[in-house]
């Protein structure tokens, strides 16, 4: 039993020194962007030594995969809860194509890191992208087929459609253009309505008034 607790205890000591480095690893970018931060100052936000860091990543690289991982499934879920209280159909897909592209915006060298820093990673870097943009895929599939599309779309689609909406964001952040990244959410939303409503185009929607999660 007390080694049972002991394991329990060393267990929870090593998942908060992993979220510490997480957390370190994402404000510093935010201040002084992936190029220029090194192990060292990750650690000195994370308030470990340079040997915990080893113990949860092999390299600068490896923490920054586990980072895209831990990011892409918070922005999920705060996805989730913002659009909660918006009616299932057009609106509940501009909120949600709103609050994306929101969230992007308001840390710029996060979002470039992740959206172009993670293409120069490799092989291992294509395999956890594909599998971000498959989770980001399915999770716009529920929401199409919850909204009442007949017949209901294939993973396949949404992927199709995923992929658009990352090649957009990363021509935007090519150009420039991160404080304007809402301007997207207009073409985003007419194809997914389109989709909605078998290939004709909706009506233009106004933009949805961003709702909060009580």
């Amino acid at each position: 039993m007390a080694k049972s607790a002991s394991r329990a205890a060393s267990a929870i000591v090593e998942e908060d020194h992993r979220g510490r480095l997480l957390t370190a690893t994402l404000e510093a970018i935010g201040d002084v962007g992936w190029t220029d931060l090194t192990i060292a100052e990750i650690v000195r936000r994370a308030r470990v030594s340079k040997r915990t860091f080893y113990e949860h990543f092999a390299t600068k690289d490896a923490c920054l995969l586990a980072l895209y991982d831990d990011e892409s499934a918070r922005l999920l879920d705060e996805l989730d809860a913002a659009i909660e209280l918006v009616p299932c159909d057009e609106r509940q897909v501009a909120a949600g194509a709103l609050f994306y592209l929101a969230r992007l915006r308001e840390r710029p060298r996060v979002a470039r890191t992740l959206t172009v820093e993670i293409l120069k990673l490799g092989s291992e870097g294509l395999a956890i992208r594909s599998r971000v943009m498959r989770r980001h895929a399915a999770h716009l599939q529920r929401e199409i087929n919850a909204a009442g599309t007949r017949p209901p779309i294939s993973i396949e689609v949404a992927m199709v459609i995923v992929g658009g909406i990352n090649e957009l964001t990363l021509e935007a952040l090519a150009e420039d253009r991160i404080d304007r990244l809402e301007e997207l959410a207009a073409p985003i939303v007419e194809v997914i309505g389109r989709v909605l409503h078998g290939g004709e185009a909706p009506a233009r929607p106004t933009r949805p008034r961003r709702t909060s999660p009580a």
